[in-house]
């Protein structure tokens, strides 16, 4: 399936810890793990600590083909973990703070090697700009990045954000994912709370000269707004196991069918489809089945 598209998610990369076991996570590891298994080739820009869990870590990225060229092994930081605790399939999270992932700090000459490279997708969300240096670090990036696409997953966990962070964060942004509960709360930054979604959005994407915007809305299903119309896609109903990495899952598949020039509504279909597998296993990458590989091959063509 690979075409020799290219994408680089910056962000954390941390340890889901569940009652029952622990999964590797964060959502641009889970964005870069999903891509590369649906042919483009993804590296991820990020920091582990030189410990137990951050030797794991890294050993499982490399097993999943992910390119670790600017992922930093830090000797003074922990790795990243959340504990997470499932209520009717809908995760919460606590996060270590500091850790390795909110000190990403690539020297000068990384920088410029980085942004000297061509890049199809550019992915990064909120939560790793909770720190200064992690986020000067991706503003370095922003600023010099070669990308066809920036994809910004807004992605609001409790108070890691503030409105500076969304605004500047949106200067670079070419399509913007955010979940239901998340229009609200940018629709208060931007004091446009009379607005209707579909009226914030549509004065959103206007504002910040955006390809589109997308939002998902748990099981009424995601709604793209591209072109000046709006697209659906309605989920399976397939049975819930948990819902972590979903929304990553969901990303994945549909950029992978937009960076290869699919419509936007079969980039929902794709995404979608990746994302109902997802919520009916355990993890926030879990192997793909024989299925699921047809189906998702027949999709992207």
């Amino acid at each position: 399936m690979s075409d020799n598209f290219r994408a680089a998610a910056f962000g954390e990369i941390l340890w889901d810890i569940l009652p029952e076991k622990k999964c590797l996570g964060g959502a641009p590891l889970n964005c870069a793990g999903n891509l590369n298994r649906l042919g483009v080739q993804a590296s991820i820009v990020s920091a582990l600590g030189k410990d137990d869990l951050g030797n794991e870590a890294f050993s499982i990225i490399k097993n999943e083909h992910i390119a670790t060229d600017y992922l930093q092994l830090l000797d003074a930081a922990e790795t990243g973990y959340s504990r997470v605790v499932l209520k009717d399939g809908i995760p919460s999270y606590e996060f270590n703070f500091p850790c390795a992932w909110d000190l990403i700090e690539l020297p000068d000459a990384v920088v410029q090697k980085f942004c000297a490279e061509h890049w199809n997708l550019f992915i990064f969300g909120s939560l790793a700009q909770r720190s200064e240096t992690s986020r000067n670090t991706l503003r370095k990036l922003l600023s010099g990045i070669r990308a066809d696409t920036v994809f910004f997953d807004v992605n609001i966990r409790k108070e890691f954000y503030n409105a500076d962070i969304i605004r500047d964060s949106l200067g670079y942004t070419d399509i913007l994912k955010m979940n239901d509960e998340e229009v609200p709360v940018l629709a208060r930054i931007f004091d446009r709370t009379g607005s209707s979604d579909s009226e914030f959005i549509n004065w959103l994407i206007k504002k910040y000269e955006m390809k589109g915007i997308i939002v998902t809305r748990g099981k009424e299903g995601p709604a793209a707004y591209f072109n000046g119309s709006v697209f659906e896609q309605q989920p399976s109903p397939v049975p819930v196991i948990d819902t972590v990495g979903a929304g990553d899952s969901f990303s994945a598949g549909f950029l992978s069918a937009f960076v290869r020039g699919k419509s936007v509504q079969t980039a929902l279909n794709v995404g979608t489809t990746l994302a109902d597998y997802v919520v009916s296993h355990n993890g926030a990458l879990p192997e793909y089945d024989e299925n699921l590989k047809a189906l998702l091959a027949g999709l992207l063509g």
